[in-house]
């Protein structure tokens, strides 16, 4: 049940972070096309959503995570 557990968290996590994703593509978007100069603001957009990616999507983290079995 335990394993059950961590994959429906698993999704959550992945669901809620794919919002965030839209809702920052949404935004890096509108501030591209209406603000000229901006780029700090977009470079700092791309790089939020860049480790978010890093760290749900690539599981970065379990190359560095001794706990976890090997399958």
């Amino acid at each position: 049940m335990e394993h059950i557990e961590k994959k429906k968290q698993a999704f959550r996590v992945g669901t809620t972070v794919l919002i965030l994703l839209v809702f920052l593509t949404i935004g890096e978007f509108i501030v591209g096309s209406i603000v000229v100069g901006w780029a700090g603001v977009l470079i700092g957009i791309a790089l939020i959503k860049a480790f978010f990616v890093i760290r749900d999507y690539m599981h970065i983290n379990r190359l560095f995570n001794p706990t976890e079995e090997v399958q």
